[in-house]
C-alpha cells in the first residue's frame, strides 16, 4: 500500500500575467498547467520529491519537498515582470 500525501499549487493573481500559462513538474514529469487564480492539487506518494515550474522559457529554482502520509503542503506560484518565477510556501493554519 503506498502511502498518499498532496501539494497543492496556488497561482498569483497578477495583472500581468493574464495569458500567461505556468506549466508545472514533479520529480521531472509534467503534471499539468496553471494559469492566473488557478489552483492545482496533485496527489503524490509520501517521501521527497522535487519541484518546480517554466514559463516562456523561465524555470523556478527546483524546490525539494519532503511529505509525510496525508500531509498537504500549498504552495503560491508567482512571476515577475523581471523575468523570474518563484514558489513560496503557504503556510498550514
Amino acid at each position: 500500500m503506498i502511502d498518499t500525501a498532496y501539494v497543492e499549487i496556488k497561482c498569483a493573481r497578477e495583472i500581468y500575467a493574464l495569458t500567461r500559462k505556468y506549466r508545472v513538474f514533479i520529480n521531472d514529469h509534467f503534471v499539468g498547467a496553471l494559469k492566473r487564480r488557478q489552483v492545482m492539487t496533485i496527489e503524490v506518494p509520501a517521501g521527497t520529491h522535487t519541484l518546480f515550474a517554466t514559463n516562456d522559457g523561465i524555470n523556478t529554482e527546483p524546490l525539494e519537498l519532503c511529505v509525510k502520509s496525508g500531509e498537504k503542503l500549498t504552495y503560491l506560484l508567482k512571476g515577475s515582470r523581471k523575468k523570474s518565477i518563484t514558489f513560496t510556501e503557504i503556510p498550514a493554519m
